[in-house]
């Protein structure tokens, strides 16, 4: 009997310390796991560094490409002074957007040192017309205005662009939405007179 007791109570340790080891390396695996997805999801959320972009670079806006062309500055004796960006834009999806630049509309923003400007008037370079709808996969020549509050002084601007996020099921209603804004590229110009 002495025997079985010493066997039973030698076999004891084992197990547990077994167990323990064997916990320990399922929390060390899950800490690892979740860790990981925590790393993703940040990194997806907030992007660490904004792409730089240029003219004639195009840059997708989430519902359409817009392309720059020319930073240009409009002055005229009776009228204040303009910023005037000619771009390329092209509606990529499948049916007419009259918010080319998402919805809520979120144009790009324009920036004077650390003033941003008030949103621009889009209009169609073809006839002077406002920009309502893009109709798909058709490019469109247009032009962002940005009307200056005082005279201009010789300076570098810039530009940020912004993309807006497409989910094919929301977790709200399982519907394709066009969801949050997230940067997506920023210029840096000095605008040219214009002629």
């Amino acid at each position: 009997m002495a025997t079985l007791r010493y066997g039973m109570a030698d076999a004891k340790p084992h197990l547990f310390r077994r167990l323990w080891l064997r916990l320990l390396a399922t929390a060390g695996i899950a800490a690892a796991v979740l860790l990981s997805w925590w790393l993703r999801i940040d990194q997806a959320r907030a992007p660490s560094e904004i792409a730089t972009t240029g003219f004639g670079e195009t840059i997708d806006l989430g519902r359409s490409l817009f392309t720059p062309e020319a930073l240009q500055l409009r002055r005229s004796p009776d009228q204040p002074d303009q910023l005037v960006l000619t771009a390329s834009v092209e509606n990529v999806t499948g049916k007419t957007q009259n918010a080319v630049f998402g919805s809520p509309e979120h144009p790009p923003l324009l920036t004077m040192g650390e003033n941003p400007l008030a949103p621009p008037e889009i209009v169609l370079i073809r006839d002077d017309a406002p920009l309502y709808e893009l109709q798909p996969r058709i490019p469109e020549k247009i032009a962002l205005v940005w009307t200056l509050a005082a005279p201009w002084q010789p300076q570098t601007v810039e530009i940020a662009f912004s993309r807006q996020t497409f989910k094919l099921r929301d977790n709200l209603y399982g519907q394709a939405s066009w969801l949050v804004f997230v940067p997506e590229a920023r210029m840096t110009a000095e605008p040219e007179a214009a002629p």
